[in-house]
């Protein structure tokens, strides 16, 4: 393995890691009048880097993922951790939504992970027939480590990783 595929999997190593310290995402959505919103939702990832939040339909964000299957989500460092505030660590990805339909085979076994995630609080949100079980299926993602650190991601898992050169 050469240099270059040692470094590249040593940063997919770091991503995966990066991400297992988040138990919510940060949320673009767009609204009704063409705008975006920021909100945020916790969530479960699956097996093949699909992320599920578990959200009111009463929340403007459901009303604008139901209206509008384009979403952002974003997975930022702590400012306090940061070494440097204009490079944060973070990680984005550009998504498509979809609902779950409730009491399917892949309603109950996200669900199940929900449960893993939230305890018994879960099973009083399993009663409120306003929420939804969305996927958040990434097309495309971004992981930057810091300045000229950055990789693309793709691929079905969204576990491929290129490194994002400067244009000169």
């Amino acid at each position: 393995m050469n240099q270059s595929a040692v470094s590249l999997t040593k940063t997919k190593t770091e991503y995966l890691n990066f991400l297992k310290k988040f138990r919510s995402l940060q949320l673009s959505t767009i609204g009704k009048n063409g705008r975006p919103e920021s909100s945020y939702a916790p969530f479960v990832v699956d097996q093949n880097n699909q992320f599920y939040i578990y959200i009111s339909a009463l929340a403007r964000h459901t009303k604008n993922l139901l209206h509008d299957s384009r979403a952002g989500i974003m997975f930022i460092e702590p400012e306090e951790q940061a070494e440097n505030i204009f490079a944060r660590k973070r990680l984005t990805f550009d998504c498509d939504a979809e609902i779950v339909e409730r009491e399917s085979q892949d309603w109950m076994r996200i669900m199940s992970l929900f449960d893993d995630f939230a305890g018994e609080l879960m099973q009083t949100l399993r009663m409120l027939a306003d929420f939804q079980l969305i996927r958040l299926k990434p097309n495309s993602g971004l992981f930057v480590k810091g300045f000229g650190k950055a990789y693309e991601i793709s691929g079905e898992k969204m576990d491929q990783l290129s490194h994002v050169k400067p244009r000169k």
